[in-house]
Formats: C-alpha cells, structure tokens, sequence
C-alpha cells in the first residue's frame, strides 16, 4: 500500500489489516520492541532524567497529538513544552494547554491514544526493511515510544472525565428511554 491508502483499509477492515501488518514482523522483531518497552521502564530506576531521554520521542509525540487535535478543534493551544517538570505528584514530562469546554477536551485528552495503531504501522513499515544496523533500532525505538505514549497519563484523564461522566449518564439515559 502507497501513501495513505493505509488508512483507508485500517479503518475499513481493521482486524484483517493489524493481521496482515503483524505477519510483517518476525518473533524477533516484536521481542526487540518489548525489551525497548520494558528498557524504557526500567530507566525510571535508573534516573529520572535517563527516562526523561529514552521517552523523549514518545512525549513529543503525546503532547503533538495533544496540539494537534486542540487545533484542528479551534482550542487555542500553546506551543507543547516538554521541559520534564517536578510536581507534587511526581514528574510532568511535557504538557501542552488549551482552552476548550468539555465536549472538546475529551477528544483532545484522549488524542495520543491514535498513537498506538500509529506505532503498529511504524513497525511494520519500516523495521522489516531496516537490516539490523543502527536504522532498525532507530525505527523501533520510535516504534515502542510512540506505543508507550499511547496511553493518556493521569492528567489527560482529569481533563477527559467530565465529559465521560456526561456521555455515560447520556448514554444510560438513552437506552432506558429508549
């Protein structure tokens, strides 16, 4: 498949597509980016700013996918900083903000979940073809970061649960009336 006709079938067929892509990944492949996963959670132990560095692609990512939702949604968003932070709660490692009500939040806070499908077709599109050198490791590594970052973090969650509360009570609603 050529440029964005991915999409396409992802959308239209996506459990036969994820199943085509895997197969272009051997065991070895999907063992490389469990280790970087499991690599890039280990470097919390090892300092903060050494996990800062190995997720750095993966937080640019998270907050761009932030950004760029808060714009395509009209919200104003402010550049994405990803200066890592210490809070009370720990470390902020970037964050981006915007002005939205909370129908339009939602969809901002949960944006860096499209990350996930993103980083499957990373994967499959350029580490098979990437030899084993330095480009096949650079490729998994954006890979495993951007699956990393897929998950919003708790902030994005607070952002988004308002309007999960509404749309849940909407939704009972609905199918008691209905």
């Amino acid at each position: 498949m050529d440029g964005t006709e991915w999409i396409t079938e992802a959308f239209a067929h996506p459990l036969a597509w994820a199943t085509v892509r895997a197969k272009a990944l051997n065991s070895s492949d999907w063992l490389v980016l469990a280790c970087i996963l499991a690599f890039q959670r280990l470097c919390v132990h090892i300092g903060m700013w050494t996990y800062c560095l190995a997720v750095l692609p993966g937080t640019a990512l998270h907050e761009a996918m932030h950004w760029t939702v808060a714009a395509l949604l009209g919200a104003r968003p402010t550049m994405p900083n990803l200066v890592p932070v210490r809070t009370a709660m720990g470390w902020r490692l970037g964050s981006v903000r915007f002005q939205a009500g909370y129908l339009r939040s939602l969809p901002i806070a949960l944006a860096p979940v499209a990350l996930a499908p993103l980083s499957f077709w990373w994967a499959t599109t350029f580490m098979p073809g990437a030899g084993s050198g330095a480009v096949y490791w650079l490729h998994a590594w954006l890979a495993a970061s951007a699956f990393g970052a897929s998950v919003p973090s708790t902030q994005d969650w607070s952002v988004a649960a308002p309007a999960l509360l509404v749309g849940a009570v909407v939704g009972v609603a609905l199918w008691v009336v209905i």
